[in-house]
């Protein structure tokens, strides 16, 4: 799962020379608000699932985001 989350930050964010690791903090993916907000929404897209603003607080790490993806998805 963590490649895909890479695949589409990579599409986002337009670089591939940021590779992410679960335990990276979210303010080190170097994206804007409204970057991470997009990233948020491919994310959705491409698991068909949706993250609530109240979940989105919670992100701190990557490893936080792949969690809620694992727990959604089932």
């Amino acid at each position: 799962m963590l490649e895909q989350i890479q695949e589409i930050y990579n599409a986002v964010a337009g670089r591939e020379d940021l590779v992410l690791a679960p335990e990276m903090k979210i303010s080190q993916l170097q994206l804007s608000s409204l970057g991470l907000i997009h990233l948020i929404c491919q994310i959705e897209d491409t698991y068909d699932i949706e993250v609530s603003n109240q979940a989105l607080e919670h992100f701190k790490t990557v490893k936080d985001v792949l969690k809620y993806v694992e727990k959604a998805i089932g």
